[in-house]
C-alpha cells in the first residue's frame, strides 16, 4: 500500500509539475513543447497515477462516492482536465490560454488540499 501511495504521490507532482512547464512553454511560444517527449510522457505519468489511484481503491475496498473527499477530488480532477485542455490547445488567444493555465493549477492546489486533509472543503477544513 505504501508504494502504491508513494507512487501516486510522485506521479501527481510529475502531471502537475509537467503541465505547468508546458503551460509556460505554451505562453512563451518555446519549441520543446511540440517535442515527442512533452506530447507523450505525461500519458505516461497521467495512466500510473490513474492505475495507482484504482490500486488504492481495490486495496482499502471503497468506491470513490463512499468518501466525499475523494469524489471531490475527483470531479476537481475532472475540472483540472478541461482547464488544461483549454490552456495547452483550444484556448482562442494566450488570454484565454493564460488563464485556464491558472485556474488548472489552482484546481490542481484543491486536490492537494483535498488529499491532505481528507476534506472536500480543502483547506477551509483546518
Amino acid at each position: 500500500m505504501q508504494i502504491l501511495y508513494l507512487l501516486h504521490v510522485g506521479c501527481a507532482l510529475l502531471s502537475v509539475t509537467g503541465f505547468a512547464l508546458r503551460w509556460y512553454w505554451m505562453l512563451t511560444g518555446n519549441p520543446r513543447l511540440a517535442s515527442p517527449t512533452a506530447k507523450r510522457l505525461p500519458h505516461v505519468i497521467d495512466t500510473v497515477l490513474l492505475g495507482s489511484a484504482i490500486g488504492m481503491l481495490v486495496l482499502w475496498q471503497v468506491w470513490p462516492w463512499q468518501m466525499g473527499w475523494l469524489l471531490a477530488k475527483i470531479i476537481a480532477l475532472l475540472v483540472y482536465i478541461v482547464l488544461g485542455m483549454v490552456a495547452l490547445r483550444f484556448g482562442r488567444n494566450r488570454t484565454q490560454r493564460g488563464i485556464a493555465g491558472a485556474l488548472a493549477l489552482a484546481t490542481a492546489a484543491y486536490i492537494l488540499a483535498a488529499a491532505f486533509t481528507k476534506s472536500p472543503l480543502g483547506l477551509f477544513a483546518l
